[in-house]
């Protein structure tokens, strides 16, 4: 009777041993419940009595896979789609483990094939992966969007989606697909963190903060999260904030790298001189010998102006361990001291003891260009770009090389990468609407206006050039609301006042503009800038002897600044002292010989004064300049009709409203009939 039994038990054992097919599922079994080598063996013995078995091999492939051994996983599913070439799937895991492995056209290749068979959502997702990793971020938002029309309801399509848009730099477009990806997985902190990171890339750093925060709210232990929000406050100077948050990522993740860097750019910018060196003054007393902590001292008196004790802290932290980055650091701090040799040789010092410090080459950069030697200069921050192509200030440098130059559609597209990488830095913003204005496009520079206001950057120095910026690009009308806005906030800021009379006075409202100078007087006496406009004002008023008195005022206190030469200038045009125009508009020019106006202004002056040929000098060097400046054309009109040239004074004047100047189209009116 046993015996029978066991007979019995071992005949389907038998039977199982000659059939190919049941050893697969014999071997699915096993694969189940995670056995997966003795599946492979099972897997083995169908494949040993059916050698062109697609399944088996297929299904062996899956085993090595999840055992690790991708190598005997490719060769499986290699055979199976030897057996079976429309197994969509052996396609579609040998392309993963090609993506892994990093070759990735033979991972498109495979998921081409797969999505040929079966064109199904996750198959996109897997090969927009493999288009991400080979830095084609492009054909991954492409697919993810074809991933997206076959399952709309799954929120990690559109998380990577907008992954890939933000590594494309369109952050508008990342923001929208984490806010649907939100909507569908409320939960998931790593998408509102994305977010955070696309509203930062922005300048909208408010938002940035308040994502941050839900976040962690979700994910406390997310290091970065509350490492980024500490920059968002710093970009805010909320210096108190961030100093709280790079103290709470320490506690997390204490070797984030430049952790201590941003905390000590905190700390000394804190508004709280004794904690900022107590923090690391403390530290140095507890490990006298440390030379990071003398290096992040040294920053943190660096950026407290204190630029002897900075140095005599890279000093030490260079004396106990050389570093790269203690030799980077000191090589800025004597660029601002002046010392442009030394700080070349600090910087050679810096890439010689770590090649990868892109930094370095931006410092030396930086010397090179202070020694003229421009060459050396775009080598050194090509080769930084090279190996940290996101280092925003790098672009900054070449764009400010390019408008050195007068190469000012070079110079916008620098901004504009450095831009893409930190959307959000207002003193680049204001370099490129600067620039925008040199090639006309005043479109584009009043956006880039418009996007510092917004950003409501904390800084007093950045707006005041802000201010002055717009009123000197004659963006009365655009300006007004902005500059009420800085005054409402700010009312006892006599800059702002200025601004906001500039705006007034050129928009009609002569009595509002100086009624803005008297109340920018009071708040600062000595304020020359308020003098020069309130001349300017009188000067429209048609007091020309009460503009030239604040004028006069406005030079006795400070003698260096253009504008008064410019305003007075003009005034003298005016009483038909042309001799004491140009010699005003040389004193603009000789303060910012830059100002291609100023050239354009003296070159009216000296055709009125009779000295037709220097003015023809001026104009040409001005249109040589900014070719594409209206105001040019116009003021060369203006001289052409003095020289009774009508007929080359009107191709000017309608040159000048070709490019946007409304008041060429009076003079049109008049002299082109």
């Amino acid at each position: 009777m046993i015996r029978f039994t066991i007979a019995f038990l071992l005949l389907p054992f038998c039977c199982l041993a000659q059939s190919a097919e049941t050893y697969i599922g014999v071997g699915n079994t096993e694969a189940n419940i995670k056995n997966y080598r003795q599946a492979i063996v099972d897997f083995s013995k169908a494949i040993e009595i059916e050698p062109n078995n697609a399944k088996a091999y297929f299904y062996r492939g899956n085993a090595y896979n999840n055992i690790k051994d991708a190598d005997k996983a490719v060769a499986d599913y290699t055979k199976a789609i030897q057996y079976d070439p429309n197994n969509a799937f052996a396609y579609m895991y040998r392309a993963n483990i090609y993506n892994d492995k990093g070759r990735y056209n033979e991972a498109i290749a495979d998921f081409d094939k797969a999505i040929a068979l079966n064109p199904r959502a996750d198959m996109y997702h897997y090969r927009a992966n493999a288009k991400a990793n080979m830095g084609n971020h492009q054909g991954a938002v492409d697919d993810f969007t074809k991933a997206i029309s076959l399952d709309p309801r799954d929120p990690s399509l559109y998380e990577y989606r907008g992954v890939a848009k933000a590594n494309l730099k369109d952050n508008e477009g990342a923001i929208e697909d984490f806010n649907k990806a939100v909507t569908l997985d409320p939960k998931n902190s790593d998408l509102i963190y994305y977010r955070a990171n696309s509203k930062g890339n922005m300048g909208d750093y408010r938002g940035a903060i308040a994502d941050y925060t839900a976040a962690l709210a979700l994910n406390p232990k997310n290091a970065y999260a509350v490492f980024y929000r500490g920059n968002a406050y710093g970009n805010l100077k909320n210096y108190k904030a961030a100093v709280a948050d790079y103290k709470a990522t320490i506690a997390l993740n204490p070797r984030m790298p430049n952790l201590y860097k941003y905390l000590a750019n905190a700390l000394s910018n804190n508004n709280d001189k004794k904690g900022a060196l107590q923090y690391f003054g403390e530290a140095i007393k507890r490990d006298p010998n440390n030379a990071e902590l003398y290096l992040y001292d040294g920053l943190v008196k660096y950026n407290l102006n204190d630029k002897q004790g900075a140095l005599a802290d890279f000093d030490k932290s260079i004396e106990l361990k050389e570093t790269s980055d203690a030799f980077q650091n000191r090589a800025d701090l004597k660029l601002d001291m002046r010392s442009f040799e030394d700080a070349k040789d600090d910087a050679d010092r810096a890439i010689e003891l770590d090649a990868k410090n892109a930094y370095a080459y931006v410092s030396r950069a930086r010397a090179n260009l202070e020694l003229k030697d421009t060459a050396a200069a775009l080598a050194d921050l090509n080769q930084g770009i090279k190996m940290n192509p996101s280092n925003d200030y790098s672009y900054v440098l070449l764009g400010n090389i390019a408008a050195g130059k007068h190469q000012y559609d070079t110079a916008v597209g620098y901004y504009n990468k450095a831009l893409s990488y930190n959307g959000g830095d207002s003193e680049t913003l204001l370099k490129r609407a600067e620039t925008r204005l040199k090639v006309n496009d005043r479109e584009g520079a009043l956006a880039d206006y418009k996007r510092i206001a917004a950003i409501d950057k904390d800084d007093d120095n950045l707006r005041d050039r802000f201010v002055r910026s717009m009123v000197k690009a004659q963006f009365y009308s655009e300006g007004l609301p902005l500059f009420n806005t800085l005054v409402s906030k700010n009312p006892k800021n006599a800059n702002y006042l200025i601004g906001r009379g500039a705006a007034k006075q050129h928009t009609g409202n002569l009595q509002g503009a100086i009624a803005d100078y008297n109340a920018a007087l009071k708040l600062d006496t000595a304020s020359s800038q308020a003098y020069f406009n309130r001349g300017s004002a009188k000067f429209d008023m048609k007091d020309n002897n009460g503009a030239l008195a604040d004028i006069a005022k406005g030079i006795k206190i400070n003698d260096g600044q253009e504008d008064a030469y410019f305003i007075r200038g003009q005034i003298r045009l005016a009483t038909q002292n042309y001799q004491g125009a140009v010699d005003d508009f040389n004193s603009a020019i000789f303060i910012d010989m830059n100002n291609t106006v100023a050239y354009a202004w003296r070159g009216l002056a000296r055709s009125l004064a009779g000295d037709t040929q220097r003015s023809n000098l001026d104009f040409n060097y001005a249109l040589k300049i900014e070719p594409k400046n209206p105001e040019i054309y116009l003021l060369r009109g203006r001289a052409r009709v003095n020289q009774k040239d009508t007929g080359n004074a009107c191709t000017d004047f309608k040159q000048a409203v070709n490019l946007g100047s409304k008041a060429a189209a009076a003079q049109v009116a008049q002299y082109c009939k």
